[in-house]
C-alpha cells in the first residue's frame, strides 16, 4: 500500500507515535553516502538536544561522531557512549576492556568501552545497556537518546541466529523503555533468513538508496500496516 497525498498526514502521525513512545528502526541501504544520509537524520536534526550511544562493527568511531548533530561532537559521557567492535574477531572469548584499533582521540573515557568478539553477547549487551541507562538518566525526553548500530551484518555470520535474536530483542527492549529512537543498519535482504526472522523486532523498516534525483527513502510501519511510495531524503 502506497502513501500519498492525504495519506502521508497518517505516516506522519503514526511516525511521530513512534518517537514519542520509543521505537527501533531497520535501515536497509548499501554502505556509503545512502546509508551515512540516513544515519544523520536518525540521529536528530539541527538545533535539536539529542544523547547518542552507539554500536559500531564497521565505521571508525571518529566517522560515526562526525554524524552528530552540530554542537554535540563533544566527547561528553553525559551525552555519549560508544561500543567499539571494529577490532572484533569471531571467536569466542571475553570481551576486552582495552580499545581496539580504531581508536579514537582525544583520551578514552567513560564513554567508550571496545570489545574484541562479536559472540559475547551477554558482555556486549551489558556494555551497551549501561552506556543507555547512564546517557538516558532519568531527565531524558522522548526521542532525545539516539542509539545506533552501524551494521548488523558482521554479527548474521558470526553469532547463532537464536542468540542474535535474543541480544536484538533486549537490545530494542532496552531502548524503547528510556523513550529512546534506535536503528540499525544493514546491507542484507530482509526478507531472507536470518535477518527476516530479526526484522519483526523493529517497529519500521526504511529502505534508502539513490536515483537520478537524489537519495530517497520509504518506509514501513510494521504495527500500522504502512508501506510509503519513495519520497526523498533531504
Amino acid at each position: 500500500m502506497g502513501v500519498s497525498g492525504t495519506d502521508s498526514t497518517t505516516f506522519s502521525r503514526e511516525l511521530a507515535a513512534l518517537k514519542r513512545r520509543g521505537c527501533a528502526v531497520l535501515v536497509v541501504a548499501d554502505r556509503g553516502h545512502e546509508s551515512t544520509a540516513a544515519c544523520e537524520r536518525l540521529l536528530g536534526g539541527v538545533g535539536l538536544e539529542r544523547r547518542h550511544v552507539f554500536l559500531t562493527t564497521d565505521a571508525s568511531v571518529d566517522e560515526l561522531l562526525a554524524r552528530r548533530t552540530a554542537g554535540t561532537h563533544e566527547r561528553d559521557p553525559a551525552s555519549l557512549g560508544v561500543v567499539d567492535a571494529t577490532g572484533a574477531v569471531r571467536t569466542r572469548s571475553a570481551a576486552a576492556s582495552t580499545p581496539a584499533g580504531n581508536e579514537p582521540s582525544p583520551a578514552i573515557g567513560a564513554w567508550y568501552d571496545a570489545v574484541d568478539t562479536l559472540d559475547d553477547l551477554t558482555t556486549l549487551y551489558a556494555l551497551l545497556e549501561d552506556h543507555v541507562r547512564r546517557v538516558a538518566r532519568d531527565d531524558a525526553d522522548p526521542g532525545e537518546l539516539r542509539f545506533c548500530l552501524d551494521a548488523l551484518d558482521p554479527f548474521l555470520d558470526a553469532v547463532d541466529p537464536e542468540s542474535l535474536f535474543r541480544f536484538v530483542h533486549l537490545l530494542t527492549s532496552t531502548v524503547r523503555e528510556v523513550d529512546g529512537m534506535g536503528h540499525v543498519h544493514t546491507t542484507s535482504d530482509p526478507r531472507r533468513d536470518p535477518l527476516a526472522t530479526l526484522e519483526p523486532l523493529f517497529d519500521a523498516t526504511v529502505h534508502v538508496d539513490a536515483d537520478t534525483n537524489g537519495v530517497r527513502q520509504r518506509w514501513e510501519l510494521t504495527d500500522a500496516g504502512i508501506e510509503t511510495d519513495w519520497f526523498p531524503l533531504d
